[in-house]
């Protein structure tokens, strides 16, 4: 079989560096321990699986959905919006039922960007962002996202040449990988900009509801003329432990809604009815899982954050996302780290460049294992010596 052209576009850098390197170390006899992958390891709560159950009973759930989604779910994550952020979405026009938020930021390049153009990325940042852009044809410009910045980018750098060309531009906060969150002056400037220029903001908010010690992170459509410019992905798979499910939402702009939709016409036939219905009782959650989910993070954090330094190891402690960053030993680089915290302690975790070349000097460890594979984890990283 010819592979399309297009597929070299695609870096799958990250995903082969992690399947390469696992399989090499458990082929050898080793016991890993993965911290890469943001994978939930805790059921989804009770009562959205009684929801899916009950549902799932019921002739109806078994129908082709509404592409766009249930009424339903479009008005619990409308009403979502307006509890937690103070958003105003109409449920009709601002609102679309996505299959998690992979499938549609990686579409939006589909709905929006024509060979050619500029699709500003972050870097470090979430692959898919640029390896649609690139399969649609656009020239993807990264935005450095720097640490004495708070991990957020300066968008005063960018060229007037480059921001005239762009027609999308993605931002992630709660930041996936660094954990950095964005502040609301951030996003006003954001917004800003994006009219100026007339780009269209994509803003993965994934991670909104996991953070410790601090406020709750805004969204971005609460920044004046956001609406006007952008949309937002959310998702329900971290929140409420749901990453198998998939099911999320998009929020925002009208124009943008109404083009993505038309992609998803073309492409999918929407979520399980049954797993909508479940998805309106995690949106209209009265159990306060999350708050739960919170604290059992924050305290596998700590776990985590304590034993690194204490095994000498420089850690960004973060105030948001399941993610922490680590600072590569001196005299290693990000994949030298996580190749000798592999072989040497058995602990799988993602060198920065996964993410980007502005990721060098970092590996990303993840707490979504309980607290005694976290506390193995941390005895065996202990036991290596990283300065020697």
């Amino acid at each position: 079989m010819r592979r399309a052209s297009r597929l070299r576009e695609a870096d799958d850098y990250l995903f082969s560096f992690i399947d390469r390197c696992r399989a090499e170390a458990e082929g050898k006899g080793n016991d890993v321990i993965p911290l890469g992958v943001g994978d939930c390891d805790l059921p989804a709560p009770p009562h959205i699986v009684t929801a899916l159950q009950r549902a799932a009973d019921e002739p109806w759930a078994h129908r082709y959905p509404p592409y766009e989604g249930t009424p339903t779910l479009r008005q619990a994550a409308s009403g979502y919006l307006a509890r937690r952020f103070g958003v105003t979405a109409d449920p009709g026009t601002e609102v679309l039922v996505t299959l998690g938020s992979k499938e549609a930021m990686a579409h939006l390049a589909l709905a929006c960007v024509e060979p050619g153009d500029v699709v500003l990325v972050p870097d470090p940042a979430y692959p898919v962002y640029a390896t649609w852009a690139r399969f649609c044809g656009a020239e993807v410009v990264t935005m450095p996202l720097r640490e004495e910045n708070g991990f957020l980018p300066d968008l005063a750098a960018i060229p007037p040449s480059v921001a005239t060309r762009a027609r999308l531009l993605w931002v992630c906060y709660p930041n996936n990988p660094t954990a950095a969150l964005a502040t609301r002056e951030f996003y006003a400037e954001l917004a800003a900009f994006a009219l100026r220029y007339g780009i269209t903001v994509a803003s993965d908010t994934a991670y909104s509801e996991i953070y410790y010690g601090c406020e709750p992170p805004p969204s971005f459509l609460e920044a004046p003329g956001a609406r006007a410019c952008g949309v937002e992905f959310h998702s329900l798979s971290k929140t409420y432990n749901m990453p198998g499910w998939r099911v999320g939402f998009a929020a925002g702009n009208t124009d943008v809604i109404a083009a993505l939709r038309e992609v998803k016409t073309h492409t999918d036939s929407g979520t399980f009815a049954a797993v909508q219905h479940a998805a309106v009782a995690a949106l209209t959650d009265t159990t306060g899982y999350p708050d739960h989910l919170r604290a059992v993070y924050a305290g596998r954090m700590r776990l985590l954050c304590d034993g690194l330094e204490a095994a000498g190891l420089d850690v960004l402690r973060p105030q948001a996302t399941f993610y922490c960053l680590v600072r590569t030993p001196a005299g290693l680089d990000s994949e030298t780290f996580a190749k000798r915290l592999l072989t040497e302690a058995g602990v799988l975790g993602i060198p920065g460049t996964g993410f980007g070349p502005g990721g060098e000097g970092f590996l990303r460890l993840t707490v979504c294992a309980d607290d005694a594979t976290i506390a193995e984890a941390v005895g065996r990283i202990t036991a290596v010596d990283w300065h020697g």
